[in-house]
């Protein structure tokens, strides 16, 4: 940029002249504050759905030993089932990879967002469009797989919703609660027995201890869910508007070397004219 006094500037140094005034918007546009929105979102979610579902899977898995004891007979051995160890260590596995996830995303974010995308972006295209590439397939195959975690909490709550109607129309200590149209979803064996007819103590264990614990978390498990998959999709939407600022800087950058070469051959064309002359 020139001015009236003949000299020079640039936009780099004239902020730098400014100081810590510049600096706070110079900061701000290295932020992706989308993606750091869904972020808060996805870790939110991530964290609530892990609290909840693994407090209704241990209680589901009571209902489950409730429902079906084992019976032992002559020769055969008990049926090996999950426990509460077991579902914790898969919730735990599950969630230490989507938090990797996440971060390898706001990463990435941060990598093709404002200045960071014009200094790194234009040295190394390839490999930033491949990552925004894979991480928008890793995030559409979790996207499709948070589809069917949000799909079973629902079914899962919907069912503990529907046991605890069938409790609450009890109102006779003495009855007993039939649930022997549920008989379809229980797996059998030769080493257990339904035993889907609840009177008394058992009944009691059912409906106050297990029921009504589970659906509040399933419900909240089922609505962490539908945040995550909110957040995944508006991650989906953020990469895919970093491969295209990527994908377009690089034909910003291919049209300036050309426009760039034209003037220098323009120059020189020019200058050999003169010396004709």
């Amino acid at each position: 940029m020139k001015y009236a006094n003949g000299r020079n500037y640039s936009y780099s140094s004239i902020s730098n002249k400014r100081g810590g005034c510049s600096r706070v918007p110079r900061c701000l546009s290295r932020v992706p504050f989308a993606t750091l929105i869904a972020t808060v979102m996805f870790c939110a979610g991530l964290a609530i759905f892990l609290g909840a579902t693994q407090r209704a899977a241990a209680s589901t898995l009571r209902i489950v030993d409730l429902l079906l004891p084992a019976v032992m007979t002559s020769g055969s051995r008990p049926r090996p089932r999950y426990g509460a160890d077991e579902v914790r260590a898969g919730l735990v596995g599950g969630g230490v990879s989507m938090g990797v996830l996440g971060l390898a995303l706001l990463v990435i974010a941060c990598l093709a967002t404002g200045p960071t995308r014009e200094r790194l972006g234009w040295r190394a295209r390839a490999g930033s469009r491949f990552c925004c590439a894979f991480l928008m397939a890793f995030t559409y195959l979790a996207l499709l797989g948070w589809i069917a975690l949000g799909a079973c909490a629902a079914l899962a709550a919907t069912l503990c919703w529907l046991a605890g109607g069938m409790c609450s129309q009890l109102k006779d200590e003495a009855s007993c609660l039939d649930l022997r149209q549920f008989e379809f979803l229980l797996p059998t064996d030769v080493s257990t027995q339904p035993q889907l007819t609840l009177c008394g103590g058992r009944r009691k264990e059912f409906c106050k201890d297990h029921i009504e614990g589970s659906t509040i978390l399933w419900t909240l498990g089922a609505a962490s869910a539908l945040v995550v998959l909110l957040s995944l999709i508006h991650h989906l939407m953020c990469l895919a508007a970093n491969y295209a600022h990527i994908k377009d800087e690089q034909k910003m950058g291919d049209l300036q070397l050309l426009h760039d070469l034209q003037e220098t051959e323009m120059a020189s064309l020019g200058q050999a004219s003169k010396d004709r002359f």
